[in-house]
């Protein structure tokens, strides 16, 4: 088979030679047809790209948050699990370290409280969120004072950084926003100083603290929380099977819970966006699919061309032997060989013609956009190439194998 298919690429290029202009008018519409299916695919791929890269600036589609499922439905009802999966620092990093795929984590835990004013006692009602050091998602600079540092972390020097609002708070109507640095929240039973303030992003409906996650652990008593782990993937497509991974990891740690910990992750717009672009890939294929199928008879009127040249030829290998079977494989291997050579030069005029074009896109668009050429785009025209040759080769090769060999030697 492998040599029928050599002797039938070296049958193709001898053809090409001594019928070039012929030969390539009538594969010309498979070269335009291969293409522009090419130039499509890659632009395609390039606006998506894009798209995916916007979504992730501005959205959290990277991350998935692992909770602890601390009830059970039985009988109708939720009831308490007795035994909870452990979400610490040294199940964070092994969980990491089992991923198979490049992520960073942080634990995290968030409570509404209520805490006194530091100057007139009154009290305030926030929201808190204790995480773990360094922090990994992209917040906001501060605009007053620092960041909450690594060194943080060991809980000698208790300190929160607060939003806009809480700091308004605890400077009164009068005040500058700056002045609520160095007081002091009481936070889980301890002094938590305030180091830094968040710029106001809109309209704030509720006070907020941020701080470490040792002033709880660190707490005497200790307040009841519930540690969250926010994974943040560094490629929006490991997301969903990398949060397939985190429950089966964890499932497998504690095999006798069911379904111990809970990922969610906000994958609805990166599968809002594949789905458009996969109809937009299906739709443009069938419409460019017309030029391949015009391409397609350019083939069928090639090997039509060379069996009325070679029928002498087929009669003497059928004189000799050569079975029916025989004489279709040679010439679908003739004609699949063909539809390659048109599928490989509309792919070399594909990528000449969806560089520039992405170029004068992005120069409109005032974007980065570049042409992606992926391992999808070379398969889709493997693929145009073999179906086109098998499709439209089955005819003149039947038509070749049911020539009479005497009438066929006879037209010597």
């Amino acid at each position: 088979m492998l040599t029928a298919i050599r002797q039938a690429f070296q049958e193709t290029l001898s053809n090409l030679r001594s019928n070039f202009f012929h030969s390539i008018l009538s594969v010309l519409g498979m070269i335009v047809g291969v293409a522009a299916l090419v130039a499509m695919l890659s632009l395609i791929d390039g606006l998506e790209l894009l798209a995916r890269k916007q979504i992730s600036a501005n959205t959290t589609v990277e991350t998935v948050v692992v909770r602890q499922r601390t009830t059970q439905r039985l009988d109708g009802l939720e009831v308490p699990l007795d035994t909870v999966a452990e979400i610490s620092r040294p199940t964070m990093d092994s969980m990491l370290a089992a991923l198979p795929f490049p992520a960073t984590g942080q634990l995290y835990a968030t409570d509404d409280i209520t805490v006194p004013h530091p100057r007139t006692g009154e009290q305030l009602a926030l929201r808190y969120a204790a995480v773990s050091l360094p922090i990994i998602e992209d917040i906001p600079a501060v605009s007053h004072g620092r960041d909450l540092r690594a060194e943080d972390e060991d809980g000698s020097r208790p300190v929160a950084i607060v939003n806009t609002l809480l700091a308004s708070r605890l400077v009164g109507e009068v005040g500058l926003l700056p002045a609520a640095l160095g007081q002091r929240l009481l936070i889980a039973g301890q002094e938590v100083e305030v180091v830094g303030i968040l710029p106001a992003e809109g309209q704030e409906f509720y006070m907020e603290a941020t701080l470490p996650l040792t002033v709880l652990q660190q707490a005497d008593p200790a307040p009841s929380y519930s540690t969250q782990a926010i994974v943040h993937f560094t490629r929006v497509e490991d997301v969903r099977p990398g949060a397939d991974f985190i429950a089966q990891w964890f499932g497998e740690r504690y095999p006798d819970i069911e379904r111990p910990v809970s990922t969610q992750a906000q994958l609805s717009q990166v599968e809002d966006l594949e789905e458009g672009f996969l109809l937009f890939r299906v739709v443009m294929g069938l419409l460019i699919g017309i030029a391949v199928v015009v391409g397609g008879l350019g083939v069928m009127n090639v090997m039509l061309m060379s069996i009325n040249e070679r029928t002498p030829e087929i009669g003497i290998r059928k004189a000799v032997g050569a079975s029916r079977q025989r004489i279709i494989a040679q010439f679908l291997s003739e004609s699949v060989a063909i539809s390659t050579v048109g599928c490989l030069l509309g792919l070399l005029l594909g990528v000449l013609l969806s560089v520039p074009t992405a170029r004068i896109i992005a120069f409109y668009m005032d974007q980065e956009f570049t042409a992606v050429f992926s391992l999808n785009t070379l398969a889709v025209v493997l693929i145009v190439a073999l179906l086109t040759g098998i499709v439209f080769g089955t005819y003149p090769a039947r038509r070749a194998a049911g020539l009479d060999p005497v009438a066929a030697i006879q037209r010597v």
